[in-house]
């Protein structure tokens, strides 16, 4: 984003001293291209964007213009997204589906993946009441341990899937349509995402005579690694795929295994498609000196710019609010407005800063907007590129608002 002092100084006085940006059309731009690029090779392809990742209202409104699906992993996300997606055009995952969410789910069409034995009862408890259950279940990858054994799904190589299978024959109105895999570790490879498509799809081919199984989806989660600024960029280890990248090889396998049978395949991308289109922006609010350092104290805080305490240095510059000599560029230790001796932001960036200039966060508001708590400082606003308001800051009053006096 290009951004000049005046607007960023207007919305500060409007909304506080810090906020973020929302680029909607970017936004929109990443979930087309890569719904593109993934049918240039394999036709039958959907995107259902991971809500999980940012779920403000606006991009909820622009998944349904552009026809897209939508990812959850809880009824509470559930909700979020059928305020503006169908439910047929949402998929349900997640380890906590309680009995009312998989009736109210099943009983829309929406596409839910069975997580556990405990779903399974529920299944059969809610069968009398639901026409007809066409669920997907989710794989445990035995295939991807380089982080252990996900806690997830059911897993082939314990008998926990033939077990669950068995138990799924016993309800009368029930089809097996989906088969799903997530692996939340640290793998982001192409060749990580292409080893999903393979396992799934070989184990679609053996479940083709249990009965009540017809696969006809094939979902192979998120974990995409999406554009970012060079100097993000070379903090990861290896050379990182493009979206396209990642198309090519996921599509190329599919037809490798299709055989000319009519296979849905979704993937989930969250992170890869939110977090350029967002920047998070602070006002300088005092600039000190404490030791031989110069200390910026912004108003924003690490809980706002890393909750996850990714050990990542975040891509930050300047917007100053008058010119000066490229001479007096100094190194400055980045603080919040949180008590605590651990918030620090930066621990070097050289700029030259004062009072009321704007320091900008690029690729924040994957996460952390979902993550921020309300500690001592409650979370900013949210402005799209014009300035307009997608979300107001929090207040005592909003955050107060829950509980019972």
């Amino acid at each position: 984003m290009i951004l000049q002092h005046d607007f960023l100084d207007r919305v500060s006085r409007n909304q506080g001293g810090a906020f973020y940006i929302f680029d909607g059309s970017l936004f929109e731009s990443n979930i087309l291209r890569f719904r593109k690029q993934l049918r240039e090779h394999y036709e039958n392809s959907e995107v259902a964007y991971a809500c999980k990742a940012n779920y403000m209202p606006q991009i909820g409104k622009i998944l349904s213009r552009i026809g897209c699906m939508c990812e959850v992993v809880s009824r509470f996300e559930y909700e979020v997204a059928t305020r503006y997606l169908d439910p047929e055009n949402v998929v349900f995952n997640g380890p906590v589906k309680r009995i009312n969410d998989l009736k109210e789910a099943l009983s829309r069409s929406c596409m839910v993946n069975i997580d556990s034995f405990r779903e399974i009862q529920y299944l059969e408890t809610i069968s009398p009441c639901v026409e007809r259950i066409e669920i997907g279940l989710r794989i445990s990858p035995p295939w991807d341990r380089q982080d252990g054994p996900s806690r997830f799904g059911f897993r082939p190589d314990e008998k926990e899937l033939d077990r669950a299978l068995e138990m799924l024959r016993r309800i009368p109105n029930l089809t097996i349509i989906g088969l799903h895999c997530h692996a939340s570790g640290r793998g982001r490879g192409v060749d990580h995402h292409v080893m999903r498509v393979h396992e799934l799809m070989k184990l679609r081919e053996t479940l083709k005579k249990e009965p009540k199984v017809n696969i006809s989806i094939i979902n192979v989660g998120g974990g995409y690694i999406g554009e970012m600024p060079h100097s993000l960029k070379c903090q990861f280890p290896d050379d990182l795929p493009s979206m396209r990248d990642y198309a090519k090889a996921i599509g190329k396998e599919m037809l490798l295994h299709e055989n000319g049978e009519s296979v849905k395949l979704i993937v989930e991308p969250g992170v890869s498609m939110v977090a350029n289109t967002m920047c998070l922006i602070a006002e300088v609010v005092e600039i000190r000196k404490r030791g031989e350092k110069n200390q910026a104290l912004l108003d924003t805080n690490i809980n706002q710019v890393n909750p996850t305490r990714s050990q990542r240095r975040p891509v930050v510059s300047q917007v100053i609010k008058k010119r000066k000599d490229a001479s007096c560029r100094e190194n400055y230790r980045l603080v919040g407005n949180t008590c605590m001796e651990h918030d620090v932001l930066v621990e070097e960036f050289v700029g030259c800063l004062e009072e009321g200039d704007f320091v900008a966060f690029e690729n924040r508001g994957a996460y952390s907007i979902n993550y921020t708590p309300p500690f001592i400082v409650p979370a900013p606003a949210v402005v799209d590129v014009r300035g307009e308001v997608l979300k107001s800051p929090d207040t005592f009053e909003t955050v107060l608002q829950a509980y019972v006096e």
